[in-house]
């Protein structure tokens, strides 16, 4: 029963720190306009984009700051603190003017917001499933770390979902502004929520060590890292295809309008977060190694004719419900076994900071980024394909890294 609520504690907790930080990538056509105005459509949403990547590329950066504390002060104080200051951020998002304004300082203060939400992320995503799974341990730990990875979708289906309701024609050019002010009371409550609970019996039982820089972490454990920060990489160039990218692709070349293009993405959205669980409990039956190598073929064989399926019905919503859960069900194969993958890599001492910064190193930098690749390659070769490529070059260095890296570690 402890377990349990453990595990319930940790879903609700993560679920309410993602709200807030999908919010942005849901909002980022709106933002776009608000805060970074151009004349030219393609040149405010690159700026948009890149605000959002400084997020994600300050989450290696929060994965050591909150890895030397969970792994000196406890797992609990790191996830107790993440949350409560990602609220703050969102809370000022919400009430900042626009450009038209206060000018210069309205793109500034949207960048040093996603700096601390960035940080935050970092230390949580990978914090949370540590915490989870050091409760539960041999216990079907992948299928908990899906559950865990799923959590992160509730929040982004609450954000879509928001999102979409806002920003229909018949609302007022503001209503944009109360999804944030949501987000910043959804925060209070999850710190709460982390508060009560105890920590975990791992963490109980040794010594908290002085920690490893993260160049002698790099050095002492390069074959985890690699293989952490790969699967970090696919993970981000997956996710953020669904979770930031698509609603963009969706509306901007297929002619969908953007709240029926977000509303759509629930489908994929929905197939990830159900997926996460089952793919993790496949995981858990048939070994780590096995089920990502099998996972990676059949994303290789299969992002092609996904996107021959978007294209094909450009302009057509109807249609394109089964792409996205496809592609939810693909992004949940990896991000949501990953957990499970890298969990027993690092030593429980080092655990914390070699896990979270590993991952958060190639979802932050490759998540990041993967808004503005996609854009870029896009507009520059107009081929609307780039998508199903660059998610392949992915899974082929996961195939590779699988064969290099190989440990007894991974089974």
């Amino acid at each position: 029963m402890k377990k349990a609520r453990v595990i319930a504690a940790s879903f609700i907790g993560n679920a309410l720190e993602f709200y807030d930080f999908t919010l942005y990538s849901v909002m980022s056509f709106i933002l776009a306009k608000h805060f970074f105005p151009s004349e030219n459509e393609f040149v405010s949403l690159i700026n948009s984009f890149a605000a959002n990547a400084v997020g994600y590329l300050m989450r290696p950066f929060g994965a050591l700051v909150f890895g030397y504390i969970g792994d000196k002060l406890g797992r609990k104080k790191a996830l107790s603190t993440t949350i409560i200051l990602m609220g703050l951020p969102t809370l000022v998002i919400g009430c900042l003017p626009g450009y038209e304004t206060i000018g210069i300082l309205a793109p500034i203060i949207i960048i040093l917001s996603r700096l601390v939400q960035g940080i935050c992320t970092g230390g949580e995503y990978n914090g949370a499933a540590i915490f989870a799974l050091e409760h539960v341990g041999k216990n079907y730990p992948s299928f908990t770390g899906g559950l865990i990875s799923g959590s992160c979708v509730v929040g982004a289906i609450l954000a879509t979902y928001l999102g979409s309701y806002v920003t229909k024609p018949t609302m007022p050019e503001w209503a944009w502004r109360i999804p944030f002010f949501l987000g910043a009371i959804i925060s209070l409550l999850g710190y709460f929520i982390r508060k009560k609970l105890s920590e975990t019996p791992e963490f109980k039982k040794i010594t908290p060590s002085k920690g490893l820089n993260f160049l002698e972490l790099i050095s002492t454990y390069y074959k985890p890292f690699i293989s952490s920060f790969v699967i970090g990489s696919f993970n981000g160039a997956l996710t953020y295809t669904l979770f930031a990218f698509l609603n963009v692709y969706l509306h901007k070349y297929l002619n969908i309008p953007l709240n029926e293009a977000m509303q759509n993405n629930l489908y994929g959205l929905s197939a990830f977060m159900l997926g996460c669980p089952l793919m993790g409990f496949m995981m858990d039956k048939i070994g780590r190694r096995r089920f990502i190598t099998l996972a990676s073929l059949i994303i290789l064989g299969g992002v092609y004719p996904l996107f021959i399926a978007y294209t094909s019905n450009a302009g057509n919503i109807g249609n394109l419900w089964l792409p996205q859960i496809i592609l939810g069900l693909f992004v949940a194969s990896i991000a949501g076994t990953a957990h499970g993958f890298i969990q027993n890599l690092f030593p429980t001492k080092h655990r914390y900071k070699g896990v979270s910064f590993s991952f958060s190193l190639g979802i932050g930098v490759v998540g990041g980024i993967t808004p503005i690749v996609l854009l870029k390659l896009i507009n520059h070769t107009n081929d609307l394909f780039m998508p199903a490529y660059y998610i392949a070059f992915w899974g082929i260095v996961m195939l590779f890294t699988l064969w290099a890296c190989r440990s007894k570690y991974y089974d």
